[in-house]
């Protein structure tokens, strides 16, 4: 290229880059402004009123959120002519912009729920965690059931009261309710019913401490597609019902500090995908049926605080997955079996406060992953090395001399609590 080419080159570029800033240097009118703006909002205008309607509904309160191990106000991000979806704890669809998750947990709020809160004109909502926050004993407002996509709802810890609204049974598309812990909250069989019907794809349900006196285990028993069951503390009266086990998707079922009575049933064997049972604290009776042993998955056993008596079943040793046992607080009796040495995963033992006799064997030792033995409280005897005997006795003059024996063989100085 010429000298005289590369010149008409050099005046071409000099203009194109001087057009270009002309173009870009010019001011764009308020509607372009407003525009361009507007654009960037991935929420929909009509959703973002919803929410800062919903907003107005409460005052910030650490106070309400104190059983938090952390907590803030996240609705003090929510501010007009700003992207909704850029709020704290929103979620919204990527592409179409709809709210489609709601988690206000431990987020300071303090006040009410009305039946015509905006909070439930948010038609693609499906998840809602409200958890941990202070509602002031109010009921669960029936607007709840309005949500036709919803799939998770929690509402744990947050200071319901009254009764349960039937309409929690129109959320088709849930697979997981948590109300637990709002200890003034009720529920009738005929809700309970409701929710089994309607709730087919519910695989998590948990109930810790809401009342259900009035509600039998029975009613549960075509909740088929439930995973997690926990009722813990819900006032439950009666035997445990043959037919509930027919759950065979359950993997963890809590039925802890109920009125339950009578023997535990041998048909917990049908529960074969079990990996967490907690019978504690009820008045059931009787002897440990051979058949829990045949939870193969089974790797937290809790029985404590019952009227059980006899033997540890020897067929203990096949639950080779468990990792807590609790069966203190009993009246066990006969000698612990040797078996247990099979339970590689072992790490909590309590055995404490029974009527256990004869000697403390050695195999305890041998589980490597075995942190916490508690033997307490019965009739045992620790043979060391050089066979000397430290009776673990009954009395708590004997229990405290007992705790503070320095003499044991080092390889029992970091399992046993005596």
């Amino acid at each position: 290229m010429n000298s005289s080419g590369i010149m008409r080159w050099f005046i071409w570029l000099s203009q194109l880059f001087y057009l270009l800033l002309l173009f870009y240097s010019q001011p764009t009118s308020s509607s372009s402004s407003s525009f361009n703006s507007s654009s960037l909002l991935l929420c929909s205008q009509d959703q973002s009123s919803a929410l800062l309607q919903f907003k107005q509904l409460f005052s910030l309160s650490e106070y309400a959120s104190f059983f938090c191990d952390i907590s803030y106000p996240k609705m003090e991000s929510w501010k007009e002519g700003t992207d909704c979806c850029s709020w704290d704890g929103v979620t919204c669809d990527s592409v179409r912009g709809d709210v489609i998750g709601l988690d206000l947990s431990c987020s300071w709020l303090d006040g009410t729920i009305p039946s015509n809160a905006s909070l439930f004109l948010l038609p693609h909502l499906q998840r809602l965690n409200l958890a941990f926050n202070n509602f002031n004993d109010s009921q669960i407002s029936s607007g709840f059931g309005r949500f036709a996509k919803l799939r998770y709802l929690n509402l744990s810890w947050s200071r319901f009261d009254d009764e349960v609204p039937l309409e929690l049974s129109h959320l088709s598309q849930l697979s997981s309710l948590d109300l637990s812990s709002n200890y003034w909250v009720s529920f009738e069989t005929s809700v309970v019913k409701r929710l089994v019907q309607n709730l087919t794809k519910l695989r998590e349900l948990h109930l810790d401490y809401v009342n259900m006196s009035s509600v039998s285990l029975s009613s549960f028993m075509n909740f088929s597609s439930l995973v997690s069951l926990t009722l813990e503390g819900c006032g439950l009266r009666g035997s445990l019902p043959n037919d509930i086990f027919g759950l065979q998707n359950l993997r963890k079922l809590n039925l802890r500090a109920n009125d339950l009575i009578g023997e535990i049933p041998s048909s917990f064997s049908n529960l074969k995908a079990l990996s967490y049972l907690s019978l504690g604290d009820n008045y059931l009776n009787g002897t440990i049926p051979l058949s829990l042993s045949n939870l193969k998955e089974l790797s937290y056993l809790d029985l404590q605080g019952n009227n059980l008596s006899g033997p540890i079943p020897a067929s203990f040793g096949n639950l080779t997955k468990v990792t807590q046992i609790f069966l203190d607080n009993n009246y066990f009796t006969g000698h612990i079996p040797s078996s247990l040495s099979y339970l590689k995963d072992l790490n909590i033992i309590d055995l404490s406060d029974n009527k256990f006799q004869g000697r403390i064997l050695d195999f305890f030792t041998s589980l490597t992953k075995l942190a916490k033995v508690y033997l307490f409280y019965n009739q045992l005897i620790l043979i060391s090395q050089d066979q000397y005997q430290y009776h673990l006795g009954t009395s708590q003059k004997l229990l405290i001399l007992c705790s503070m024996i320095t003499t044991l063989p080092a390889k029992f100085h970091h399992h046993f609590q005596i």
